[in-house]
């Protein structure tokens, strides 16, 4: 019998209840009413022909703290004897889940603590039952081209604005993997993808937002099948729709604008499954991680932070990012940063922390052979990981979103050239 993979697949439903916190990324205090759809939790278990190991474990929050991914990764060690570099979490980066990173702005929502450990315990449990249901399969690699949104950084002068820009740059590039096996569910598909999942706008609902209707598109199309979102490097990237006045795109804001986008990435994933030109993976993998820092800009004086606390408008998070500043003074130069690589067959998927930027994204493929997945949100979520060029241009990725993260200043230009770096020793670790 020839050498073959071994997969295992487990989810779990994580809505928290109606009346907690949701991240308040446009700009307002937030608590979800009900639920919209079920926000849940998937583990995909590998296992090559040497019994080599690794567990994906994808689920719809905005994106963990360092903290909470160290302390699973220890669990899950003592528990089933997997090392750190063979677990790894994306995140969906929902804007209609729970908050659950540490090291959020307090004004861009509150962690519940005993939500989260209720979080904890079910994706812990979670890889167990998906080791548990480890059986016989083959995986496929199709690269599909998709787009369902725009840029959204325009340029206006020595400004940039929060607007679709249809010639900025957008990844395109949509790594699809089909695992088929005999136990249940028969398939299960990874989808990536780079771009925002913001679609359903500021709805106070828990929502997966467009990557739940494309699962639901995809398992509805394909019986038997269950379907994982890992979103790719789209930083930059929101989900936009012509305006049916001007004809002009806008940024999509509804529930009904996310289902529409969802479906539309759906039947693109589809189509190109349809085409046939999977390739497929041999049943070989091998885990790598590395780390490094990420350098800081110089940030403001404790004199003008102390200035923007005790006079700056309190409906605003700057406000509350100077009065954290004060309360927690954080003097890093340098932010830690962690790359996983895994190589899966002829496939090198990248698992990158925090927002990174299509820019970054396209230059990791463009410095490694063969066929390459780039995926962001997955474990730690420092900030965005912009490229210099956005670092230069300012704008809120390049310059002022460090306040929503609580870091003490931007990123500097030459942190492009370490994150690189990185990630060139994470691949060279295979």
């Amino acid at each position: 019998m020839p050498a073959q993979w071994r997969c295992g697949y487990a989810e779990t439903d994580i809505t928290p209840t109606p009346g907690e916190a949701l991240p308040s990324g446009f700009g307002r205090e937030r608590y979800a009413q009900s639920a919209l759809s079920p926000l849940i939790a998937q583990a995909v278990a590998l296992e090559d022909a040497r019994g080599c190991q690794s567990v994906i474990v994808a689920s719809d929050v905005l994106g963990y703290s360092r903290v909470l991914v160290d302390a699973m990764r220890t669990r899950i060690q003592g528990r089933y004897g997997l090392g750190p570099e063979a677990v790894t979490f994306p995140c969906s980066h929902t804007h209609c889940g729970p908050a659950v990173n540490f090291g959020l702005n307090f004004a861009v929502g509150g962690i519940n603590v005993w939500y989260l450990a209720r979080l904890e315990d079910a994706l812990i449990g979670l890889v167990g039952q998906a080791l548990e249901n480890l059986g016989p399969a083959t995986i496929s690699l199709t690269e599909a081209d998709c787009q369902i949104g725009l840029n959204r950084r325009l340029l206006d002068g020595d400004r940039v604005l929060h607007q679709p820009n249809p010639d900025g740059v957008y990844d395109r590039h949509t790594p699809i993997l089909r695992i088929r096996r005999r136990r249940t569910p028969s398939e299960i598909i990874l989808v990536s993808h780079a771009c925002h999942p913001t679609s359903t706008g500021a709805y106070d609902r828990w929502s997966p937002d467009w990557p739940g209707a494309m699962r639901r598109r995809i398992a509805t199309r394909l019986d038997g099948t269950r379907v994982l979102f890992a979103k790719g490097c789209g930083a930059d990237a929101n989900v936009v729709h012509r305006d049916p006045d001007s004809g002009s795109y806008v940024f999509s804001r509804s529930p009904g604008r996310a289902r529409a986008a969802g479906v539309k990435l759906a039947d693109q994933v589809l189509r190109a499954l349809q085409r046939g030109s999977a390739c497929e993976l041999a049943p070989e993998m091998s885990l790598s991680r590395a780390s490094g820092g990420l350098t800081l800009k110089r940030g403001p004086s404790r004199k003008q932070i102390r200035h923007l606390a005790l006079v700056g408008d309190n409906q605003s998070h700057l406000t509350w990012w100077a009065r954290q500043s004060l309360s927690f003074p954080d003097t890093r130069k340098t932010v830690d940063y962690e790359v996983q690589v895994w190589r899966l067959g002829g496939l090198k998927m990248f698992w990158l922390e925090g927002e990174v930027c299509a820019d970054l994204g396209i230059a990791l493929r463009k410095m490694t052979d063969g066929p390459t997945a780039t995926i962001a949100y997955a474990n730690a979520c420092p900030g965005y990981i912009s490229s210099a060029r956005l670092i230069r241009e300012g704008g809120y990725e390049g310059d002022t979103s460090h306040k929503a993260y609580f870091l003490p200043a931007p990123f500097a230009e030459k942190s492009e050239g370490e994150f690189l770096r990185i990630c060139a020793k994470a691949l060279k670790g295979l």
